[in-house]
């Protein structure tokens, strides 16, 4: 690692954390009941929706600081006993991201090519780790639960049942904490921001089931990261990359390669839809996006916001979306909002549907339909059945017998 390269916690980043820390206690001293309240935010982002989702939080972090240019397209996600690591080699930490860190509800991410928006998911780490640290070469900041507790009481004079970690940030040396770490070295080599949790009691279990339970259609939807490797202790490693082939994008996963088609569309929100949008959304414009598993079209697939959730689409592949979700980002929810973005799919597909059709096949598009209604079938995916079939009246969608796409009307036996 050469020296130098990595800020210190003397320079600029170092001194606006020590301020930032200061005006937090201030603000303690004038409200004592802040401390309660945020110690309760913390504990029940940790172990409420965001319990179990450490992972995809972090990643979701790395590859949105990948969207900024001159980064190195890469995430590394490291578990070990000890440590779990991620390392990417996009934007350092600046002031807005510390904010970030420390605060809810008041991420600067905005832009829809970003997926976190929140400033919520790194609050879920602390569901694994007491002492929760983030590397960056801009300058390094740690969090400490036992330390947090300490200066509070110190400072503030209150006992509380609770104490906030996150919202008081140290600046710490990051060539000196790498000192005895072989594989914070490593990365350091080559990264420009680290996260490092040391694990707390049984953490490394729950840890391990994320690492191998992550799914590598994630790299579909964000173009800009090159490539995703994760390893686990005890565990073979998994590296995912995504290349293009022509209209093709061909996903590797170290045991196998899959071939998909890739659609989006930027739908302009309704007045209603906005109102009933995610709070932050402060634009109008959202992007949609099908991966079709060109292997696998016959497969009903599911809705994903970026990360899969547990309501099925029964359209084949992954139709990714800002979806409105409950907590855990796992069910979508009811509304003019989620109601529309299925309304603006439901045309997308229709208008992509044919370009699956090849002259050797010229009926494959049609697997990719949702299949017949069936009892237990949900509420979104009836409605994006019933919005594809709309969207495909008139269309020519059916071959006849040269191959040929045609209107369901104009094909005669």
């Amino acid at each position: 690692m050469p020296k130098g390269t990595w800020h210190g916690p003397q320079d600029a980043l170092g001194r606006f954390v020590r301020a930032e820390a200061c005006k937090t206690l201030e603000a303690y001293r004038a409200q004592p009941h802040l401390v309660t309240e945020h110690a309760n935010q913390e504990y029940d982002t940790a172990r409420g929706g965001y319990a179990h989702r450490q992972l995809y939080e972090l990643i979701q972090n790395s590859a949105d600081a990948l969207t900024h240019p001159d980064t190195k397209q890469s995430i590394v996600i490291r578990l070990t006993k000890r440590f779990l690591y991620c390392a990417d080699g996009g934007k350092p930490l600046d002031e807005e991201g510390v904010k970030g860190l420390m605060f809810a509800h008041m991420s600067s991410k905005r832009d829809t090519t970003e997926i976190g928006r929140f400033g919520m998911g790194f609050k879920s780490v602390l569901g694994v780790t007491d002492a929760p640290e983030f590397y960056s070469r801009s300058g390094s900041v740690r969090f400490h639960r036992d330390r947090a507790a300490e200066q509070i009481r110190q400072h503030v004079h209150v006992h509380a049942k609770r104490y906030p970690t996150l919202r008081l940030p140290e600046p710490m040396d990051a060539e000196a904490g790498a000192a005895n770490d072989g594989d914070l070295r490593e990365l350091m080599s080559w990264a420009k921001n680290i996260v490092r949790l040391p694990l707390a009691d049984g953490a490394f279990e729950d840890l391990a089931k994320q690492v191998q339970g992550f799914r590598s259609g994630f790299l579909l939807f964000v173009p800009h990261v090159r490539d995703l490797t994760l390893k686990c202790a005890g565990f073979e490693s998994r590296k995912f990359t995504l290349r293009r082939d022509g209209e093709e994008l061909h996903l590797e996963t170290g045991s196998g390669s899959s071939r998909w088609r890739y659609y989006k569309r930027i739908h302009t929100l309704s007045n209603d839809a906005r109102l009933d949008s995610r709070t932050l959304d402060d634009t109008g414009a959202v992007q949609l996006a099908w991966a079709a598993p060109l292997d696998r079209l016959s497969e009903p697939g599911d809705f994903w916001a970026f990360f899969p959730t547990q309501t099925a689409s029964l359209l084949a592949g992954i139709l990714n979306a800002p979806w409105k979700t409950n907590e855990d980002r796992q069910n979508l929810l009811a509304g003019p909002y989620n109601d529309e973005l299925i309304d603006a799919a439901a045309s997308m597909v229709a208008d992509a549907l044919p370009s699956l059709s090849t002259p050797s096949d010229p009926a494959r598009h049609l697997d990719a339909f949702p299949r017949r209604e069936e009892a237990g079938d949900g509420d979104h995916s009836k409605r994006l059945r019933e919005r594809l079939i709309a969207a495909l009246d008139g269309r020519e969608v059916v071959p006849d017998q040269d191959g040929r796409l045609r209107t369901i009307k104009a094909v005669r036996y």
